[in-house]
């Protein structure tokens, strides 16, 4: 049976059957998306917290002159699909940085307290700028819009946090966002999923971590996004995202499964039919 983290409470015995289910739900799945505020860290998007003051910055067309008296911190990336089936595209957070400008701060694990305040709203500078995803640790080919925090590094007022930027110790960051437009991708041929399909197959190649899957055989491109109140530095990142869409061998065994009922099915004893039965539940 198919299992997806978009129904948890149910099994699907084919992908057909799970993609009938998921565009009968599809318009609720997506207000769900959006009317929630979501942590990058729970859905495996935190990105690894190097510090980019030693890593080229590009804008749109030239590099970012850095500043040694300010730490720059990326607090999410574009392109890695995750846990979740969601998939930041570039120029996601283009209009956040305009809209949510010196709202947001930077605090420890997501705790909107005053004791985790890391650094005040006030001093963090938000802006976008690509860089190679081998800069950010990721083993992925290629570069990757990032959302970067900029502060005065005599502007961190959590002694703990200070510490782990000043050590280079290994750490990740996580962005609270809510989703403001995001459309759905699909791999099926049906004539009516054409739309679905040609969202699938501008934009399957251009996912960062493809080969960490077998199949991927649907996902939710994220095309705006607000940042919402505040990034963290959190110490680990969700589970890893292959046990959440279907692999190539679930499928082979589905369709076994499949063909083994075809033929019991042919035979008119119910006596097999139950032994059939008890076997595969």
């Amino acid at each position: 049976m198919i299992k997806s983290n978009l129904f948890p409470n149910k099994s699907f015995a084919t992908k057909e059957d799970l993609f009938s289910h998921v565009k009968a739900n599809l318009a609720k799945i997506i207000e769900e998306k959006k009317s929630s505020e979501q942590k990058s860290w729970e859905k495996n998007n935190s990105v690894t917290c190097k510090v980019l003051n030693g890593i080229k910055l590009m804008d749109a067309e030239k590099a970012i002159e850095i500043d040694e008296d300010y730490w720059y911190i990326a607090v999410n990336s574009t392109l890695v699909l995750d846990s979740h089936q969601d998939l930041h595209d570039n120029g996601i957070w283009d209009e956040s940085v305009i809209e949510e400008q010196g709202k947001n701060y930077l605090i420890a694990d997501h705790e909107l307290k005053i004791a985790s305040t890391i650094v005040k709203k006030e001093y963090i500078e938000m802006f976008v700028a690509k860089v190679a995803f081998s800069s950010l640790g990721l083993p992925y080919s290629g570069s990757t819009q990032v959302l970067v925090y900029k502060f005065r590094k005599d502007k961190v007022i959590h002694q703990t946090a200070k510490e782990w930027l000043e050590s280079g110790d290994e750490i990740q960051a996580s962005v609270r966002m809510q989703y403001e437009d995001l459309e759905f991708a699909l791999d099926s041929n049906a004539p009516e999923d054409k739309e679905y399909k040609k969202r699938y197959d501008k934009y399957i190649n251009k996912i960062a971590n493809k080969d960490d899957f077998e199949y991927i055989y649907m996902f939710f491109i994220i095309k705006k996004a607000k940042n919402v109140r505040e990034s963290s530095l959190v110490i680990f990142g969700s589970n890893p995202v292959t046990g959440n869409n279907i692999q190539r061998k679930d499928i082979e065994e589905v369709d076994e499964i499949t063909q083994v009922k075809e033929e019991a099915d042919k035979l008119q004893s119910e006596e097999v039919k139950g032994n059939f039965y008890s076997l595969i539940h």
